[in-house]
């Protein structure tokens, strides 16, 4: 109860007390001596009573009243009003605050409260003298009444977190940027934090969530929120489905996701009702001086303060509470830090991928069609499947490569593709200066340039012998001039005969006949012999 309405009371039982006895015939003498109060307010009672009629006068001297028919109301009634006078009394907070008068009212009118305009006023005054001088000159608001269910924590088991919006800014563009908090407060202790930030999305609650862990020095036994899509991909009221990044991010820090039924926030009313005071602590703030760090700054500087005044819940200061109690009942902080990991649902594509990111990573191709978890951080991409591990490949980095493939998941012609080798030995079954010619060509690392040159030097043993080829590749390593025109130049300025004019079997690829057996074919055509 408050002092004002207990001073209240005492003053209507001594009424009382004062008006009965005299219906009692007794004198005021009388009534001084028994309730020790001064003679002049005794009087001062008597007089009003027989003006509400409560007593009659039956006698001068000495002066004695009785009852009159007049009920005396039930208690606390007052029997007659009151006035406190000290209302109309000029008083000393007055002369300080006039000068003041107007900064005053200029916040009041931009929404400020009465707590942050007295911790901002330019002067030192006592709190409750600025409220009284407030509600004299009737500047104050009415108070909003609440009323919400009672919530009890265990110490370290519960912080309670919510995003809430700060205000909007004005960016140079024209354009207006909403930028927001994120509250964490423990149940137990009632110690808070805020985070400022400017986005909404998961990487960012992920972030200042785990820099809150950080500063606790512990994890609590479970995180109480509602249900936004950070959080929850379909909110319930029995059971939600939680988002799946989000259930990681507990597993890696063992505590239990509390995602709360929707439209009832008063169970988490200790996170709900810091809202409002978080953004009566930004009043203060000039917006437009805007900056992140410095809106974090000033946050951290009035959280400080806050934190070591007594809590209107338990008449403590926060940060006691949870340094005595809490602190040492958090679970220990894992080894090592989160990483933020990014998780789709997909399938695995018909020639073996999964795209992810809109990057492709291979895996057995009879597996195709199958669903599929990827689950991707800053360097590994993890594929699952059945809640198997299927492949862990490092993250694709590079802008300009779309595609992952380890060795064994190649098939025969993109092995032959990424490797050079066949090319060389290709060359020895012409010449070791073939060879050595086309590990020259390929050593330039221009890519389809390189090959379609060793294509051209690998065909014309269609045209030539072996050893003429041989020889002009010798040549033309002599002259430096490693490049296929000059080994065609030499072909045909050397005097040696073609293989066309040649009656010689010819080796040719890996499918095809030689020209005898042909020949054959067409004795027996023919019906020679």
């Amino acid at each position: 109860m408050r002092k004002q309405e207990q001073k209240l009371l005492g003053r209507i039982t001594v009424d009382r007390k004062i008006v009965e006895m005299f219906r009692d015939g007794k004198t005021a003498s009388n009534i001084v001596s028994q309730l020790t109060k001064g003679k002049g307010y005794v009087i001062k009672i008597r007089d009003l009573a027989e003006q509400y009629g409560y007593i009659e006068k039956i006698s001068d001297e000495p002066k004695i009243f009785r009852t009159t028919a007049k009920e005396i109301p039930p208690y606390p009634i007052a029997l007659f009003p009151i006035i406190d006078l000290r209302k109309d009394r000029t008083v000393e907070t007055d002369a300080i605050l006039e000068p003041h008068k107007n900064w005053v009212i200029e916040r009041l009118n931009f929404g400020w409260s009465p707590q942050t305009i007295f911790e901002e006023i330019p002067i030192s005054i006592p709190r409750s003298n600025f409220y009284r001088y407030l509600e004299r000159h009737h500047l104050q608001a009415d108070r909003l009444l609440r009323s919400s269910p009672e919530i009890i924590h265990a110490p370290g088991e519960c912080l309670q977190v919510d995003w809430a919006k700060l205000f909007d800014i004005k960016l140079p563009s024209g354009k207006r940027k909403t930028i927001w908090v994120f509250i964490g407060v423990l149940g137990h202790s009632r110690f808070a934090q805020v985070r400022v930030v400017e986005k909404c999305n998961f990487e960012t609650t992920m972030t200042v969530l785990q820099s809150m862990l950080q500063d606790l020095g512990g994890v609590p036994r479970k995180i109480t929120s509602d249900n936004p899509k950070v959080f929850v991909n379909l909110a319930s009221k029995y059971e939600p489905e939680l988002n799946a990044r989000f259930e990681r991010f507990a597993s890696h820090y063992g505590f239990t996701i509390e995602a709360l039924p929707p439209s009832d926030p008063k169970k988490k009313g200790k996170v709900e009702r810091s809202v409002q005071f978080v953004r009566r602590l930004f009043e203060s703030f000039p917006q437009e001086e805007y900056s992140l760090e410095k809106a974090q700054a000033h946050i951290d500087k009035k959280l400080e303060i806050a934190n070591q005044r007594k809590h209107g819940s338990h008449g403590r200061k926060p940060v006691e509470v949870f340094n005595e109690s809490e602190k040492s009942i958090l679970k220990p902080l894992p080894a090592s830090v989160y990483e933020i990991e990014t998780i789709i649902f997909t399938n695995i594509r018909k020639d073996g991928y999964v795209r992810f990111l809109n990057k492709y990573y291979r895996v057995e191709i009879k597996l195709a069609g199958q669903d599929v978890t990827v689950i991707g951080d800053k360097d590994k991409v993890s594929i699952f499947c059945g809640g198997k591990l299927l492949e862990v490949y490092e993250k694709i980095t590079d802008d300009f490569q779309t595609q992952a493939i380890k060795p064994h998941y190649k098939e025969s012609y993109e092995k032959i593709i990424s490797n050079h080798a066949h090319y060389i030995k290709q060359a020895e079954t012409i010449g070791a200066n073939v060879a050595r010619f086309v590990q020259i060509i390929l050593g330039r690392g221009e890519g389809f340039v390189d090959t379609r040159v060793v294509w051209g030097l690998l065909t014309l043993n269609k045209k030539y012998r072996n050893d003429d080829i041989d020889k002009a590749c010798l040549s033309a390593l002599e002259l430096s001039s490693v490049n296929l025109k000059t080994v065609r130049m030499l072909l045909e300025l050397a005097p040696i005969k073609k293989r066309e004019n040649e009656n010689f079997e010819t080796t040719g690829g890996k499918f095809a006949r030689p020209m005898s057996e042909y020949k054959n074919h067409l004795r027996l055509v023919d019906g020679t012999p």
